[in-house]
């Protein structure tokens, strides 16, 4: 975390020398906002790789939300970053159709639904960068209770697996327990995904399909009852046995499974993940794309748009992707993330071809391209509302039926309070 605000501060005095020294050249300068660092890296590569345009970086926490510029503040021209979707409902960005009628992009190179999740009606507007998919880490030494045909695992198959690793003393305590969803507050929110539920945020209030909520919250709580006996038994177990990283958990072999992001999962050093193996969660045949995917787009604002979509046909190339990571590799910019923007590419032939090349885990283990299913765009307080109140409504759920409207009733007090400061 330390790393990251140091690369933020170098991002944003960067951003400032450049635009300043650059003032005169405006028709090649663009300015690309971004809340990812890698991106500081990317546009140092593609400034060396040519010299007909010139990009300044700057971080951005907040990329819709920062939108218009403050006065005396340039607009960016390229915008890269989470949570970019909801800025399409705002017609925040130009459209990219064109990079695709003069071929200079294609459509195949893509995964069809991430790159759909872009578009607004017919128009393309904004280019998946890359994205991260839900995981199940495993010890090793557990493969033999694991089936070795799949690379993935659905909710039937953590249960089966349950019932096989499950061992409870004379006295009904648990010495070994596989796997709870209330475990990890995200896993609970991904069954919410995988059941089919979305959220409408418009002003204080927040709309759900209220049945189909209490139908996932049903299923929880079998899940926990039948599998795992009761809510008490699932926290008191993982109070004296879950309390180290989620790798660490799974080598103490008491439990079988930890749920991670692909992210955090490819993070860890070579030497960690010999130790471990995983499957990506999976249901229907498709795994949910986490919500924060990466997402690039030209701000319709924008003077530069010819020379914007330079940058976005130059990064969206297999071979410039494949020198972003072996540059981060080579130079050690940052051992503590993955791939491109730290997540899968959007781009088909990296993670099949060239990925495997430097994360050896991933041999065999790519995900075919039907297989990532694009998240619903959310603003970017989404993923507060959903730690605090959507997580938290679900975890209550296990332990004790609640109100469905509670959520309605405490997402509109949120907003209202956060109004007063």
């Amino acid at each position: 975390m330390r790393k990251h605000n140091c690369l933020k501060a170098v991002l944003i005095a960067f951003a400032t020398m450049f635009i300043a020294g650059c003032s005169k050249n405006n028709d090649k300068t663009l300015i690309l906002w971004t809340d990812n660092v890698e991106f500081a890296s990317y546009v140092e590569l593609f400034n060396a790789s040519q010299d007909e345009v010139n990009i300044a970086t700057v971080y951005k926490s907040e990329l819709i939300d920062s939108l218009p510029a403050r006065k005396g503040e340039k607009s960016p021209d390229l915008i890269a970053g989470s949570y970019l979707g909801y800025g399409m409902d705002k017609h925040l960005f130009s459209s990219l159709r064109s990079l695709f009628s003069k071929s200079l992009l294609s459509e195949e190179d893509f995964y069809a639904d991430l790159l759909n999740a872009g578009k607004n009606g017919k128009n393309q507007y904004l280019i998946p960068v890359s994205f991260n998919l839900g995981t199940l880490v495993f010890d090793i030494n557990n493969k033999e209770i694991i089936d070795q045909n799949t690379t993935t695992v659905t909710f039937q198959q953590l249960k089966a697996y349950s019932e096989k690793f499950n061992i409870q003393t004379k006295e009904n305590i648990y010495t070994k327990m596989a796997f709870a969803p209330q475990w990890n507050p995200e896993f609970l929110y991904l069954v919410l995904v995988s059941k089919g539920i979305s959220f409408d945020l418009h002003g204080d209030t927040i709309k759900y399909n209220v049945p189909l909520l209490e139908s996932c919250c049903d299923f929880l709580i079998d899940w926990t009852n039948t599998i795992n006996t009761s809510c008490n038994d699932e926290r008191d177990f993982a109070f004296k046995y879950l309390y180290t990283p989620f790798n660490k958990q799974v080598l103490q072999q008491k439990s079988l499974f930890a749920y991670t992001s692909s992210k955090e999962l490819l993070s860890l050093s070579e030497e960690q993940l010999d130790k471990v193996d995983f499957l990506w969660f999976s249901e229907n045949d498709k795994s949910p794309v986490l919500e924060d995917m990466v997402m690039m787009g030209i701000y319709k604002k924008s003077k530069n748009k010819h020379n914007a979509q330079k940058f976005i046909t130059w990064f969206m190339n297999k071979e410039s992707q494949e020198e972003m990571i072996k540059r981060r590799i080579s130079m050690k910019l940052d051992t503590n993330t993955f791939g491109i923007a730290n997540g899968f590419s959007s781009l088909i032939s990296v993670n099949e071809h060239v990925l495997p090349i430097y994360y050896k885990c991933l041999l065999a283990k790519i995900p075919s391209s039907s297989f990532p299913q694009a998240p619903k765009s959310y603003p970017a307080n989404w993923k507060i509302v959903k730690k605090e109140i959507i997580c938290p409504f679900l975890r209550d759920s296990i332990a004790e039926k609640q109100d469905s409207q509670i959520i309605s009733r405490t997402y509109s007090d949120w907003i209202n309070q956060n109004k007063e400061e």
